[in-house]
C-alpha cells in the first residue's frame, strides 16, 4: 500500500486559494462604495443643481434653464446633477452627471425660463 503523506503545504494550498478569492471579492465590493464617497467629496457644493421639471425624458428644467436631451436621458424630478462638460446656463452643449442614478446625460441648452 502506498501512503501519501499529508503535509502542511498540502493542507494550506486550498486555504490560500480561498483566502485570495475572498480578498479579491472584498476589494471589488468595497471599492465601488469608497469611490462613490470619494467622488461626492470632490464635488463643490455650489455647483450641484436640481432637476425641477421633465418632459418625456427629452426636455429638462434645471434651475431656471430648459435643456433638451441629445441622447435618451432618464433624469427624474429632484435628481441632483453636476455639469461635467459645459457650464450651467452658459454653454450650448453640456454633459451632466446624475448623482442619484450615477449616469451621464448629454444636453443642449434651449433657453432661460
Amino acid at each position: 500500500m502506498n501512503r501519501t503523506p499529508i503535509t502542511y503545504l498540502t493542507l494550506m494550498k486550498p486555504l490560500k486559494n480561498v483566502l485570495m478569492v475572498t480578498a479579491v471579492l472584498m476589494s471589488v465590493l468595497t471599492t465601488s462604495a469608497a469611490n462613490s464617497a470619494w467622488f461626492e467629496r470632490l464635488i463643490p457644493k455650489g455647483e450641484m443643481y436640481t432637476v425641477r421639471e421633465i418632459d418625456r425624458d427629452v426636455a429638462f428644467v434645471i434651475d431656471g434653464f430648459i435643456y433638451d436631451a441629445r441622447t435618451s436621458c432618464f433624469l427624474a424630478v429632484g435628481d441632483r446633477v453636476i455639469f461635467f462638460e459645459g457650464r450651467h446656463g452658459i454653454d450650448y452643449r453640456a454633459t451632466v452627471y446624475d448623482l442619484d442614478a450615477n449616469e451621464r446625460c448629454e444636453l443642449l441648452l434651449r433657453k432661460r425660463l
